[in-house]
């Protein structure tokens, strides 16, 4: 390995980006999936983390590996948004401004768990 490699493996790693406002969003939420948005002339490629509210979140990252990598950690899902496009949970609490709704998908959950414990 040459001293241009050395010189371009420091660099590389010295831009890393900064994941804990996203680990600390994956941990402290339920539901977490994850999506990398691709880059575009305005913004760097990015990780975007939602969960079951649609409450969302983004962070810059290197490159795919990245978000495989942080997705695995936290055993969450990943998907290519490029792709398969946005969840439409987080489309509606962006057009609810965030709001109401979160109560209520968390008594949809409880109900749920509640009727199947009763049919065991």
């Amino acid at each position: 390995m040459g001293f241009s490699d050395s010189f371009r493996r420091f660099f590389i790693r010295g831009r890393a980006p900064d994941l804990g406002p996203l680990r600390t969003f994956a941990a402290e939420r339920k539901g977490v999936e994850g999506y990398i948005e691709p880059q575009t002339a305005t913004q760097p490629l990015t990780l975007l983390l939602v969960d079951r509210h649609g409450d969302s979140m983004r962070g810059a990252i290197r490159g795919p590996r990245d978000a495989k990598d942080f997705c695995a950690q936290a055993s969450i899902p990943l998907y290519d948004a490029a792709v398969i496009g946005y969840p439409q949970r987080m489309v509606d609490f962006e057009r609810r401004g965030g709001g109401p709704g979160k109560d209520a998908l968390d008594e949809q959950i409880a109900d749920l768990e509640r009727r199947l414990q009763e049919s065991d």
